[in-house]
């Protein structure tokens, strides 16, 4: 036993691979994480370990991410609203943790739309 599951750390792993090399490696489902986190990273802003997404940034994601599962991304106030909600210290900023709110919540609706009804 004595193992304890644990992610590993960022950056390379102890066997020299990077992430995205882990990515396309990976199971389904380890692939779609790298792909979650790799979104955020796309349009995040700022110095490493305090990137974040302004609004506009967040549009750009929504629209160029997110328009089949999100009606909307176009309509600045619709964009704001969600925006508005997800920003839960209002600093103007979506952090990762709020984002993955966003990524929580679409996730939710997939799943009460495409499996509860089987």
């Amino acid at each position: 036993m004595g193992q304890s599951l644990q992610p590993e750390p960022s950056g390379e792993r102890s066997d020299g691979r990077k992430p995205a090399e882990l990515a396309e490696k990976g199971s389904a489902l380890e692939q779609g994480l790298c792909v979650i986190v790799d979104s955020f990273y796309r349009y995040a802003k700022g110095p490493p370990g305090a990137k974040a997404l302004d609004q506009a940034a967040f549009q750009h994601l929504l629209r160029n991410e997110l328009s089949r599962q999100l009606t909307n991304t176009e309509v600045q106030e619709a964009v704001a609203r969600i925006f508005a909600k997800l920003d839960a210290n209002q600093d103007q900023r979506i952090s990762f943790e709020e984002y993955w709110q966003l990524i929580t919540w679409i996730c939710q609706v997939i799943r009460h739309r495409d499996y509860e009804q089987q």
